[in-house]
């Protein structure tokens, strides 16, 4: 039995979530007879804790609890309460547990005394420790010793692994790869906004993506004023170098603000082309993951010549990358230039045989590597091999 006691208390169920819980744990609910796999804000874990009575169930009776993307800060943070404010039976009778609080973080306090009843295991799919990346976190060193006070660590990527493992010598680490779940990305419609005959480019991220994207700068601009049938839809994040595309383009482009990921496959449903640009000497970048690409080309679609594909990646060279465009077998994958950006687009957005080729291709690949409905066990073998606490 695992809980995910996850960081966001806003309802929305954002893309890191979904994928390294949500629906891996839906698929274990599904085939795993007697197994719980559940999730819930860590306020609300608190709250449950607090007003749970005498024989019902309660957060510390799961196997484990998986944290995902914590990240610990000192006390006083923020007016955070220390171990002493904190209301929950679990804190009553340190000393007799045997538990050493520190007072130096609540989250190294708090894992110490969950971990007398229970496994517990962090989760990543970024890199939190190189300070490669501005994110605005100053608390490196409790962040790596948190690393040392768990049970298990599990991750999206190979290179993440490696990263844990170097300041947390021998910590389990598990190596959970991102995959789509297949029906979610079926059976999508194209928006009745887009011109007839359109090609669409999409562009979706976050702000880290800042300086990612800028190799498109000029590269946007130059393309869409060059061939008139080409679109372009920015979702999650604009930057302030491509605001002047609006007024441009007022009929070419799109502009979609954050959204919940039930909605997602939706807007990358309408690309035919999806951009994954990233600066491959940023180390924040090493520990990426393809699922950009991948989501692409899972987003199916009837192509011109009837049969099924997906959305076509361009990407920046790097390793995870390349494995899903397969040599330009079901994408491209380009230096991060402006120069071999606009040829990688100028090939796709004239070739209408080569783009289609790739997104059936690109498609029978994630069909095959990538789906979640194949790959939930790899979660399951993991929390198996993870030791038990059970009191």
């Amino acid at each position: 039995t695992v809980l995910a006691a996850h960081l966001r208390d806003d309802g929305i169920m954002d893309g890191c979530n979904h994928y390294r819980f949500r629906i891996p744990y839906e698929e274990m609910r599904r085939n795993i007879e007697g197994g719980f796999f559940d999730w819930a804000p860590i306020g609300e874990i608190r709250k449950w804790a607090l007003e749970a009575k005498d024989g019902e169930a309660k957060p510390t009776d799961y196997d484990i609890m998986l944290l995902p993307r914590h990240r610990p800060l000192p006390y006083g943070y923020e007016g955070r309460v220390d171990v002493d404010g904190l209301p929950d039976d679990l804190w009553k009778n340190i000393e007799a547990m045997g538990v050493e609080v520190e007072h130096k973080s609540h989250l190294i306090d708090l894992v110490r005394v969950l971990r007398t009843v229970q496994a517990v295991v962090l989760e990543y799919d970024d890199d939190y420790w190189t300070g490669s990346r501005d994110l605005q976190y100053d608390y490196q060193d409790l962040l790596r010793q948190l690393l040392s006070e768990v049970d298990a660590v599990t991750v999206s990527t190979p290179y993440l692994k490696k990263l844990v493992q170097k300041y947390a010598p021998g910590m389990r680490v598990y190596v959970l790869p991102n995959c789509v779940k297949w029906d979610e990305w079926q059976n999508r419609t194209r928006w009745s906004t887009w011109p007839e005959g359109s090609v669409v480019l999409g562009l979706t991220g976050s702000k880290t993506h800042y300086d990612d994207w800028m190799v498109l700068e000029k590269v946007l601009p130059r393309l869409l004023d060059k061939y008139r049938h080409v679109c372009l839809l920015v979702g999650g994040f604009t930057p302030d170098y491509l605001e002047e595309l609006r007024d441009q383009y007022p009929d070419r482009l799109m502009f979609a603000d954050p959204m919940n990921y039930e909605d997602y496959p939706d807007m990358i449903r309408q690309c035919d082309i999806t951009l994954c640009p990233v600066i491959p000497e940023d180390e924040f970048n090493m520990s990426k993951s393809a699922i950009k690409a991948i989501e692409g080309l899972a987003c199916s679609r009837q192509l011109e010549n009837g049969t099924m594909g997906g959305s076509v990646p361009i990407t920046s060279d790097l390793y995870f990358y390349r494995r899903v465009t397969g040599g330009h077998k079901r994408g491209l994958t380009v230096s991060h230039t402006p120069e071999a950006w606009y040829a990688a687009l100028r090939t796709l957005v004239t070739d209408n045989e080569l783009r289609m080729r790739f997104a059936k291709k690109g498609r029978a690949w994630v069909h095959k590597n990538r789906r979640i409905d194949d790959k939930w066990p790899l979660w399951w073998i993991a929390y198996r091999d993870i030791p038990r606490r059970k009191h």
